[in-house]
Formats: structure tokens, C-alpha cells, sequence
């Protein structure tokens, strides 16, 4: 199971990021979103894949949807013909930042200790909750707004004429 959900989100998020057409892109986010939400089901979390199923693949993607295709920005312009220097340089910096992920990869803890035996119990959606709306209420509201702000900045900035 777990080999056929990462595969599902490996799949989506390359198709993803592969994608020429953006409408059709936001349609594989929706195949990696619920390939994650398998995950979350096979690490013993029924509400973080439910949360992962409501709010991203329902909200967040409804929502960038409804954004692409009320800017009218599922037209691919064409790409400017991209300078040998950029190809080298990006290819550069991946290497440099796959590196040092393996780097931090390999150096964690986590490979270090034995898995802990038997399964953790579930998540608590009372516990969330309380988590979520005690001891991080100030980090929400500010990615709430962060997130206002990034909308409606796009929207200014491709639609000039409001």
C-alpha cells in the first residue's frame, strides 16, 4: 500500500511540474494531494487524511482553480529562450540543494534510532484543536492573512485594469 500512495504522489507531482497547461496541472495537485492523504491513512492519522482531502484537495484547489481561470492565465505564452548560464546555474543550484538534503537526510536522528514498535494512536480532533487554537493561534492568523495577501496581490498584478 504505502509503495502504491507514494507512487500515486510521485506521479502527480511530476506531472505536475511537467505540465505546459495550468488547468490541467491543478488537476494532478488534486492526484498528489490525495496520494499524500494515503499516506497519512497508512501512518495511522484518519484526520490529517481527512484534513488533507477537505482542505487541499477540496478548498485550496477549488480555489487556485477558480484563480487561473478568472485571470485567464491557462494561455501559455511563449518561453523566452532560456541563456546557457541559466541552464548551468539552475542545474547548479539543484545539485547543490539535492546534496545537501541527502546530506541532512543521512545526518538525522531518525535513521539512526529503531522504528518504535506497534502503531502511535490516532490523532485526536479535539486535541488538534486545541493545538491549533491555544498554542499556535497567532501562526494561523498570520498565514491566513499571508495567504489574503498573496491572492490579492496576484490578482493586482496581472489584472491592471479593476
Amino acid at each position: 500500500m504505502f509503495l502504491t500512495f507514494a507512487l500515486i504522489t510521485l506521479l502527480g507531482a511530476l506531472s505536475l511540474a511537467f505540465q505546459k497547461n495550468l488547468v490541467v496541472a491543478g488537476l494532478c495537485m488534486v492526484l498528489t494531494f490525495f496520494g499524500v492523504a494515503g499516506l497519512f491513512l497508512l501512518l495511522a492519522n484518519p484526520v490529517a487524511a481527512a484534513l488533507q482531502v477537505i482542505v487541499y484537495s477540496g478548498a485550496i484547489v477549488v480555489l487556485v482553480l477558480f484563480v487561473i481561470m478568472l485571470l485567464s492565465a491557462h494561455e501559455e505564452e511563449e518561453a523566452l529562450k532560456a541563456h546557457a548560464i541559466q541552464r548551468w546555474g539552475s542545474a547548479a543550484a539543484a545539485l547543490a540543494l539535492a546534496g545537501g538534503a541527502v546530506k541532512v537526510v543521512l545526518s538525522s536522528s531518525f535513521l539512526r534510532t529503531p522504528p518504535s514498535p506497534g502503531i502511535p494512536p490516532p490523532m485526536d480532533l479535539g486535541a488538534l484543536g486545541n493545538a491549533l487554537f491555544k498554542n499556535h493561534l497567532a501562526a494561523f492568523e498570520i498565514v491566513g492573512l499571508l495567504l489574503l495577501a498573496t491572492m490579492v496581490g496576484a490578482v493586482v498584478l496581472v489584472k491592471r485594469d479593476l
